[in-house]
């Protein structure tokens, strides 16, 4: 299975998760098997109008989960619809995640846990305001 992470440079494992996933400039997508690294840039960001509404990856890119910190409502609509699973981030680096997810200790998002909904960072949203 590959993971994605919305990143702002490419730093390998050690690149900073980006603090939204839908506007995130880029995406690194980890293979969970070879750990072979992808960069891969936000191609929705060119795109007028579908920021957040559309998908992020294509199927033959075999992207089975992100891990991300905060998510609007149509890149989490989106990636339910294409099977991807959604991992709440608790560490600050794709490394600290990784480890996170390969000892079963991160959680998966639910449904309420949108930007939207959260707003304010002091009660533990991501302050975007979508």
């Amino acid at each position: 299975m590959k993971i994605a992470f919305p990143v702002k440079e490419n730093r390998g494992l050690e690149s900073t998760i980006d603090e939204h996933f839908g506007v995130a400039e880029n995406f690194v997508i980890v293979d969970l098997k070879t750990r072979e690294i992808e960069f891969k840039e936000n191609r929705k960001l060119s795109a007028e109008g579908s920021k957040c509404k559309t998908k992020m990856f294509k199927k033959k890119e075999q992207v089975g989960a992100v891990v991300t910190r905060c998510m609007g409502e149509g890149s989490q609509r989106g990636l339910i619809s294409s099977d991807i699973k959604i991992y709440q981030a608790c560490g600050n680096t794709i490394l600290e995640n990784l480890e996170l997810f390969e000892k079963d200790e991160l959680k998966l998002f639910h449904m309420f846990d949108f930007c939207q909904i959260k707003k304010n960072k002091k009660e533990g949203g991501c302050g975007h305001h979508n």
